[in-house]
């Protein structure tokens, strides 16, 4: 990979950030107009999509995918900078996530509105998410601008969450799926083998 990214010179080093730290800002610079052989481009893409990291669901792979295209379009001598996180308790995090990419997909809308102002109303993973906690009761109250009482979704740290914790979390969740979506299952049972199955190819 160094043969491939050597024209990009990051500042700082991650070598600076103390052991443990799970939350860093970034800096590259191009340092050079030199393209990429067809070489390098398609080694490159093999091991950045899919074969060695990629997104953990289909949002976090187009934010990925798109994040490689604003670096590839930078120009000799253009900056950019972003913040990385290293979660904690992964298993927890993609345990959660496989759930709710599952029920996702499987949940179909009953759409009383097919348009907006001439726009298709589609599916949104985040608003899905958010529904779903907030149905769990994770959540807190607020306000909107015209001071009409609001509920948020809670964020949720699965870096302090430890196993007794996260199941209750986790059952919360998995109870509003099952009684709201995967109405044909029978039970937590089915579903955890299911949720196991999809684990296995993460």
């Amino acid at each position: 990979m160094e043969a491939i990214l050597d024209g990009w010179r990051r500042l700082p080093s991650v070598r600076d950030y103390q052991q443990g730290l799970i939350m860093g800002d970034i800096t590259l610079v191009k340092t050079t107009d030199r393209s990429l052989t067809h070489e390098e481009r398609t080694a490159l893409y093999s091991a950045m999509f899919g074969a060695y990291i990629d997104g953990l669901c289909e949002s976090d792979k187009a934010e990925w995918k798109k994040f490689w295209s604003v670096v590839k379009g930078l120009a000799a001598g253009e900056v950019i900078k972003f913040t990385f996180k290293k979660i904690r308790n992964g298993k927890f995090h993609r345990k959660f996530f496989a759930l709710l990419n599952f029920a996702f997909e499987a949940w179909e809308p009953d759409r009383v509105r097919q348009q907006y102002k001439g726009m298709p109303v589609q599916k949104n993973f985040e608003r899905f998410r958010s529904d779903v906690t907030i149905a769990a009761g994770y959540y807190t109250q607020t306000f909107d601008l015209d001071g009409n009482m609001k509920l948020e979704a809670m964020s949720i740290s699965f870096a302090k969450m430890d196993d007794t914790e996260f199941e209750k979390l986790y059952s919360a969740v998995a109870d509003v799926i099952l009684g709201k979506i995967l109405t044909t299952y029978n039970g937590r049972e089915e579903l955890d083998e299911v949720i196991a199955e999809v684990l296995n190819f993460l």
